[in-house]
């Protein structure tokens, strides 16, 4: 359906004379409540009234780039599509009544892959606008997802079967183990909790060498940590509180995303079974595992289903290990 909504007899008078087909109809009655009355039956809505007075009347209702109508603004001799989707009937119109039709793109990011991103809230690696510029001028493009994750509707171009394309999207917390060819957007989920153990008297950069090696020898993303875990008796080392900001300060987005740091007791942390146990730990601090431990407990209390992304790995004094909070 068009809908027609005039608020002055000008405007009323000019979209009477529209002859738009069949499913075009002029509404009576005040704007505002007939347009949010027959919005999710709309597939255009043209608004004669200027393009400030429309945006404030549509904005409340727009839902995503795919489902909301098309929107037209005639005011004053112009007739301005809002959508890109509405450029055909802005074009129509124009002719129609002898003005000056007003083309636009609305493409600012918002995408199918930008819906990916809100609802995983991912990190992004690449050229995130390109990439959703493609996507809506309909170019195929190969989207991989190993680890499963449930994602809103794609379209038929965004798809995993999709070969040979230009752009690949891979959804994962892993870096890739080589490079694809052609064009890369990485989106990277927060999924992953890391367990950190240590002697009393850790140095902060003690920390951030083991922390390291979670990217080097277990090839994961530190912008896909969601969370830090430790034991109560290691909450007040400086060393590991330090390294954790400074580790949200170099791998958060912008900066403004510091992963919290859990604290578990000795106890909850003896409850949880752990591949690589440690008799000096359960001599030391009354628990088998610290860091695989911890990482494991707090990626349960997270949800979902969850695995040992990296057991327990030493550097120096330090030891990690990282939990995987998988999707259903």
């Amino acid at each position: 359906m068009i809908g027609l909504f005039a608020a002055t007899a000008e405007g009323k008078k000019a979209a009477a004379s529209l002859a738009l087909g069949p499913d075009s109809v002029l509404v009576d009655g005040p704007v505002k409540p007939g347009l949010r009355r027959l919005w999710p039956s709309l597939g255009s809505a043209v608004l004669f009234m200027g393009v400030g007075a429309a945006v404030r009347l549509v904005a409340p209702l727009l839902q995503s780039q795919r489902e909301d109508p098309g929107i037209v603004c005639v005011h004053h001799g112009f007739v301005v599509a809002l959508t890109s989707s509405s450029n055909m009937l802005a074009t129509e119109i124009a002719e129609a009544l002898s003005a000056t039709a007003v083309p636009t793109s609305d493409y600012v990011g918002a995408s199918p892959l930008d819906e990916i991103v809100e609802a995983l809230d991912t990190a992004v690696d690449g050229d995130i606008v390109a990439c959703g510029a493609a996507v809506l001028a309909g170019d195929e493009i190969r989207l991989l997802n190993p680890l499963g994750f449930d994602l809103p509707d794609l379209p038929p171009n965004l798809q995993p079967d999709n070969y040979g394309t230009e752009w690949t999207v891979l959804i994962d917390d892993r870096l890739p183990k080589f490079l694809r060819k052609g064009k890369v957007l990485r989106l990277i989920p927060k999924t992953l909790v890391v367990g950190v153990g240590s002697s009393r008297g850790v140095t902060q950069e003690a920390v951030t060498a083991a922390l390291a090696l979670l990217e080097s020898e277990h090839e994961l993303d530190p912008r896909a940590v969601r969370s830090f875990a430790t034991i109560d008796v290691k909450a007040d080392e400086a060393g590991i509180q330090d390294a954790v900001a400074d580790w949200g300060f170099w791998h958060g987005e912008d900066g403004g995303f510091t992963p919290p740091l859990t604290i578990h007791s000795a106890a909850q942390l003896a409850a949880v079974d752990v591949p690589n146990p440690s008799a000096t730990a359960q001599t030391e601090v009354g628990t088998a595992s610290v860091a695989e431990a911890a990482a494991l407990l707090t990626a349960r209390e997270l949800g979902g289903r969850v695995e040992l992304a990296a057991p327990k790995t030493s550097s120096a004094n330090v030891t990690v290990a990282a939990a995987r909070v998988l999707p259903g």
